[in-house]
């Protein structure tokens, strides 16, 4: 019988961290880095496939002038070579406070840790 083998780890918070810090930078190039080149994201603004796709929706994103983008994450699942993560965000546009909701596919693209599918929402206000 062969020894079971774990399937190699993915560092989701060092993925999600990068994402975070090269958003508070507005570096969108590296922001984009952050997903596979077939990834597929999906947003209040619509459904965006390819890193490139998803590089000019971040450039928009980045345009708005977000501020103080904070993420928590709630849930982390592991199953073979995919991480589930779900969580909140939180920002600022102006002075108004912003919040919604984010779940990620990570897996791993060239032994590095990438997110191939990302949804994030817009909370409503007062919930």
């Amino acid at each position: 019988m062969l020894p079971l083998s774990r399937p190699p780890t993915i560092n989701m918070p060092t993925c999600r961290r990068i994402l975070l810090r090269t958003y508070n930078r507005k570096d969108v190039d590296a922001m984009a880095a952050a997903f596979t080149e077939d990834a597929i994201r999906v947003t209040p603004s619509g459904i965006f496939v390819g890193r490139e796709a998803i590089r000019r929706n971040l450039q928009d994103v980045v345009n708005l002038d977000l501020h103080d983008y904070s993420v928590e994450r709630n849930v982390s699942r592991s199953v073979g070579n995919f991480v589930f993560n779900a969580g909140e965000w939180h920002a600022k546009l102006g002075n108004q406070p912003l919040r919604g909701y984010y779940s990620a596919i990570i897996v791993r693209d060239g032994g590095r840790a990438k997110m191939m599918e990302e949804t994030v929402t817009v909370a409503a206000p007062g919930h």
